[in-house]
């Protein structure tokens, strides 16, 4: 049996773009897929939730691991070259848990005066660790990786690894990766 919708299937869901070498599998769940871009090369594999209140845009060349949930309520771009580890969860909004607010979908926002908001941006060659949650207006630098298990709620700079919780940035990262991509282009063709 195979796991991934077909290119006819994929055509059949809607989305607002979809590049080419784009495998999403079945068991996967996209909400509002009409408000969803995808470039080539892109893999979203089985039980990831994506649901695009605004604009989710997924550059070429990103993996997505089983398990991932986007809230784009506030939108999220996905860069090129990105991945996204398994049970990872990226929340462009998020209720206020302090007390003075309300919490849940059921409240108008009148009655919910701390509920954040704010656009994901994951520049390109930026990688996300299993287990991580990313929270309302974060962008994750060109190069930014973040190591399993963190919780991310400011910027991370360019080229830097960050870990914890929440996240610090520990130390700076190899940009390696550019040049091996470019090789990697070169042996395709596509450079």
């Amino acid at each position: 049996m195979v796991s991934f919708y077909s290119k006819e299937e994929l055509q059949k869901l809607g989305l607002g773009r979809l590049g080419h070498n784009v495998l999403i599998s079945k068991k996967a769940s996209i909400y509002c897929p009409e408000k969803l871009f995808i470039g080539n090369n892109v893999r979203i594999d089985d039980f990831c939730v994506i649901s695009c209140g605004k604009e989710v845009e997924i550059g070429d060349y990103v993996h997505i691991s089983a398990f991932v949930a986007i809230f784009g309520g506030s939108g999220v771009s996905i860069g090129n070259c990105c991945s996204i580890s398994s049970f990872s969860s990226i929340f462009s909004e998020s209720d206020d848990f302090s007390g003075r607010s309300l919490v849940n979908p059921w409240y108008p926002e009148n009655y919910k005066p701390g509920y954040k908001r704010g656009k994901i941006v994951l520049k390109n060659y930026s990688n996300i660790g299993s287990n991580c949650t990313i929270m309302p207006g974060v962008s994750l630098h060109e190069g930014a990786a973040v190591g399993a298990h963190s919780l991310v709620l400011g910027d991370c700079h360019e080229w830097s690894i960050y870990c914890g919780c929440p996240a610090k940035r520990i130390k700076q990262r190899s940009r390696d990766i550019i040049r091996l991509e470019k090789e990697f282009l070169e042996s395709l063709g596509e450079a």
